[in-house]
């Protein structure tokens, strides 16, 4: 199993790539962190605000560099791009991002061939295809980020409801980050579906239509209120990271490649829970899901690939 001490490159460090050094620091994560920035004073700033926290974390080498110096990582986060706007469309994020990917991703490849490569750059699916058609590394080293962060969503929704704590519910959120399926069919607390678990405890089942309301609106409200997501996006690309690294084989609803699993056309690049471990992302695992949900999943892919014939990338 692999240990903790471990080299990470951030590739980025805006609002989003800074939290995540915070995160991976604070957790005692890595023992190097390397932060690339096309502003190097702002990853120089960065980094002399997390060292100086020393004597509060574990030991952590945390500079500023340029592509040679992440040689050796064993996770690599691209997180460099524009946060999306307000009311902006993820085809216009998309192109513009793209051209952040194609500038930097494949310097960074060159001197991380053998690193799993984390795809944080919004909108993350779009991006993690993109990623994977310019490497040549297999497909389950390069991965996003995904729906962890509508999952965790989602269990919280779920747990409010339920009155237990989020890590208590097992329940996923596949498809695309942004326009997630939430599985309600494989929903369960304590062995329990949850219907089941309502009636059992005496709670009424949940309006299903009602609970999802905020799930899905919440990235709207607090860009439009702060300007971007940034905390809990962090905490969750930590948490892939911390998977990679301890070599957990946890499953994580990761962003990959897709191809065959239920049938879908591919090749695709969107959410469903899979092992993660030191290799990255392994073949998905296919959850028997109902027609609703499949129904939604197919819509997804379909979308996808039609997003990708327009950017060029398919």
């Amino acid at each position: 199993m692999g240990g903790l001490g471990a080299k990470v490159t951030i590739v980025g460090v805006g609002a989003v790539g800074s939290g995540i050094a915070f995160a991976l620091a604070w957790g005692g994560l890595a023992t190097e962190l390397v932060l690339i920035d096309a502003d190097r004073r702002r990853a120089e700033g960065e980094a002399w605000d997390l060292d100086d926290a020393a004597a509060f974390i574990k030991p952590v080498h945390i500079y500023a560099a340029d592509y040679p110096d992440s040689a050796g990582s064993r996770v690599v986060v691209f997180s460099a791009g524009q946060p999306r706007a307000v009311g902006q469309s993820r085809l216009e994020l998309a192109r513009t991002n793209l051209e952040v990917l194609k500038e930097g991703f494949p310097r960074v490849l060159r001197y991380c061939p053998d690193a799993v490569h984390l795809i944080v750059t919004s909108p993350v699916d779009i991006i993690t295809f993109a990623a994977n058609r310019l490497a040549d590394i297999g497909d389950e080293r390069v991965v996003g980020l995904g729906t962890v962060l509508d999952t965790s969503r989602f269990k919280r929704m779920l747990a409010r409801h339920l009155r237990v704590d989020p890590r208590n519910v097992h329940a996923y959120v596949v498809g695309e980050h942004g326009d997630p399926v939430p599985l309600w069919s494989r929903v369960s607390v304590a062995g329990f579906h949850l219907d089941d678990y309502c009636r059992e405890q005496g709670l009424p089942l949940p309006d299903r239509a009602e609970l999802l309301k905020p799930m899905l609106s919440r990235a709207d409200e607090i860009i439009g209120r702060k300007g971007l997501t940034q905390f809990a996006a962090s905490i969750a690309v930590a948490r892939i990271v911390e998977a990679v690294l301890r070599d957990e084989r946890s499953v994580l609803t990761v962003s990959g490649m897709v191809e065959g699993v239920y049938g879908l056309e591919g090749p695709n690049c969107f959410s469903l829970p899979a092992v993660v471990d030191a290799r990255g992302r392994h073949r998905p695992l296919p959850l028997a899901l109902n027609e609703e949900e499949m129904t939604k999943l197919r819509e997804t892919a379909a979308h996808l690939r039609q997003v990708h014939r327009e950017l060029g990338i398919a």
